[in-house]
């Protein structure tokens, strides 16, 4: 929605209940981000925890070329994927860190993030002006640019990522846990939102924006308002997969090829634009609509197909092989240490 539809988006009810996406999907997108490393953290890090790590970390490695190479295309989008490079390098080393720090780094990075931010805003301009870095560009711009003057920097993202770890250690299987997501989150958004309006009467004009709510501002209110929509979301598609049952599995599906669902949009973007692209509301709500339900039919017919999505599963090819030769290395050494026991004990009588 945010991608094909008009930008800036008009001022109508329409308008406005088209733009409810905006600054808010990629939020979702870095909560997930964190919650996912927790879940398969938690899934396969009996006994070996540093071969989870370096499986995030090669995944991070793998996903900054591709998404600095994807910016140089000409799609018009911020692409977020080099940023998830970082999110997941960083969450890796978090991914054990206990509950009250997590929550604690959470409301820390909330408020001083942004402070930075502004801070770094005032003082190099020039950076915060500047295109997006591309796989051509200096290390020096791609790593200011991923951890402070970004469109989705670590600086203020990396409040999502935390509350996303966190949320990623729950049950989340629990009703109980769902309908708190939900109403938790909802009550965050709405405070949020309410605050940012009444902040509108501020007449400072430092304070008004660091009170703003304005989509992508990097604030603490809009960052505050996006992960309590980020978490009303997930606790919801939770509570409506119950209900829908087997029915979900195509949704299931098209989230599981989410990687290759995101890339492919992008080229869709690039050499088709019109397409997709609307610059008007009830045109893009169909455009959308039409994307999503191709999107979801193709998911459907290929996770029948096949276990993986094709571009998830490239990405997970090396770290696979890594897996196949470690898992032959310590069959090797079981089997020579076998060996050695044998020798030293020599034939047993009967």
């Amino acid at each position: 929605m945010v991608h094909f539809g008009p930008n800036p988006v008009p001022d109508t009810t329409a308008g406005q209940m088209y733009a409810l996406s905006h600054g808010r999907a990629s939020v979702l997108f870095a909560l997930l981000a964190g919650a996912g490393v927790a879940l398969l953290f938690r899934r396969r890090a009996s006994g070996h925890p540093f071969l989870v790590r370096g499986r995030i970390l090669l995944r991070g490695a793998l996903l900054l070329p591709i998404g600095l190479w994807l910016q140089d295309l000409d799609h018009g989008v911020l692409v977020i994927l080099q940023y998830y490079a970082l999110y997941f390098v960083f969450a890796a080393l978090v991914v054990s860190v206990p509950d009250r720090w997590l929550i604690a780094g959470a409301a820390g990075v909330l408020v001083f993030g942004p402070l930075m931010y502004l801070v770094g805003e005032s003082t190099w301009p020039e950076w915060y002006k500047d295109d997006p870095p591309t796989i051509g560009d200096s290390a020096a711009k791609v790593t200011r640019d991923l951890l402070l003057s970004g469109a989705y920097p670590l600086v203020t993202w990396a409040a999502p990522l935390l509350v996303g770890v966190w949320v990623g250690r729950r049950n989340l299987t629990m009703p109980r846990v769902r309908w708190i997501l939900l109403g938790v989150g909802t009550i965050l958004a709405v405070a949020a939102a309410i605050t940012g309006r009444l902040a509108t009467s501020v007449e400072n004009p430092q304070l008004a924006d660091l009170l703003t709510t304005e989509p992508h501002s990097q604030m603490p209110l809009w960052m505050a308002g996006s992960i309590g929509s980020a978490l009303a979301i997930l606790g919801g598609t939770l509570l409506l997969s119950d209900l829908l049952g087997r029915a979900a599995w195509p949704l299931v599906a098209a989230g599981q090829l989410a990687l290759s669902i995101y890339v492919g949009h992008l080229f869709v973007l690039h050499a088709y634009p019109e397409l997709v692209k609307r610059e008007e509301v009830f045109a893009a709500f169909a455009s959308v609509g039409m994307f999503m339900f191709i999107t979801i039919v193709f998911c459907t017919l290929w996770r029948a197909l096949f276990s993986r999505g094709p571009l998830e599963a490239i990405l997970g090819a090396p770290w696979w092989l890594i897996e196949r030769l470690i898992e032959r290395a310590e069959s090797s050494r079981q089997r020579s240490n076998t060996s050695r026991e044998q020798a030293k004990t020599g034939p047993q009588k009967c």
